[in-house]
């Protein structure tokens, strides 16, 4: 998997942790109390199967059909990180602010590359997000969202910081983000098969953007033993799609799913989410593992 590039000047000099607690910086003049903090890694990673994600590669034997798949894109949001300390306590992961791919409590991990078919990316990947926790504490637990928090969601793309700032993950001010952009080729959607999840059916606010939406299609993910430096969250791609058909499109709706309440074409994709669909209701994800 490729590691993280970033654009020169884009950011402050920063040293990745290589485990938890290898880092502790001190806090306030020499001599009196300090806070400690520690600096976390949480690495993530791509794959179809047990194959690493990559542009530029056509994979084997993907969904119902057992089709292929040449990736276009593959990016999304992840937010509300927080790790269960040795105590039991879940603590929110304070994100690194001084990198382009983190705002407030929101990250943004992109698999793609723009090499091969995936002309629509950037050069710069992402595959990990950084942060601190107050205090020296051991870590076993990691709880996340894949999605953007309904704050950040409903605001004005071409205004918005970075990560927020890429239109390429933008509907509109009522729709918000695409929380997950997969893109690529099948034997039969040569020109393109989609999945772009969002939040739908929601109300308009004053002055733009939402009040509320109905299907905010947010995924809370829980991992009981994760340990940041020993383990990774993985996105998987053959796991999403196992259930669905990649090679056909139902008539009058796009060539894969847009996230649309009515699209027949959602309902295995969003039960592989564990987010109710078409009047079918998943209890279990299965896109997201860990090793």
């Amino acid at each position: 998997m490729k590691r993280t590039k970033t654009k020169l000047g884009t950011t402050s000099a920063w040293m990745v942790a290589a485990w938890v607690g290898a880092s502790l910086l001190g806090c306030g003049p020499a001599g009196e109390d300090s806070t400690q903090r520690q600096e976390v890694t949480v690495q993530f990673a791509a794959q179809v199967g047990e194959e690493p994600f990559a542009c530029g590669e056509t994979y084997q034997g993907l969904g119902v059909t057992e089709t292929t798949f040449e990736p276009f894109d593959f990016r999304l949001y992840v937010s509300e990180i927080e790790l269960r300390d040795e105590e039991g306590n879940w603590r929110v992961l304070e994100l690194d602010q001084d990198t382009p791919w983190q705002h407030e409590n929101l990250a943004l991990l992109d698999f793609e590359d723009r090499s091969g078919r995936c002309s629509n990316g950037t050069t710069e990947t992402r595959d990990m997000v950084t942060g601190f926790l107050e205090g020296e504490q051991s870590l076993a637990g990691l709880r996340f969202v894949l999605g953007v928090p309904f704050e950040l969601n409903h605001i004005d793309a071409s205004t918005a910081p970075s990560p927020l700032n890429q239109t390429a993950l933008f509907w509109n001010w009522l729709g918000g983000y695409k929380f997950v952009r997969l893109e690529g080729a099948t034997q039969g959607l040569e020109t393109g098969w989609q999945f772009h999840l969002g939040s739908t059916n929601c109300l308009p606010g004053e002055g733009g953007g939402a009040q509320s939406c109905e299907n905010g299609n947010r995924v809370v993910v829980e991992f009981e033993d994760f340990q940041p430096g020993d383990n990774t969250v993985i996105f998987d791609v053959a796991a999403l799609v196992a259930d669905s058909d990649l090679d056909a499109s139902t008539e009058n709706t796009p060539q894969g799913c847009m996230a649309g309440t009515d699209d027949p074409d959602c309902t295995a994709l969003f039960g592989a989410l564990g987010l109710p669909h078409g009047g079918v209701t998943s209890e279990e994800q299965s896109f997201i593992r860990m090793k």
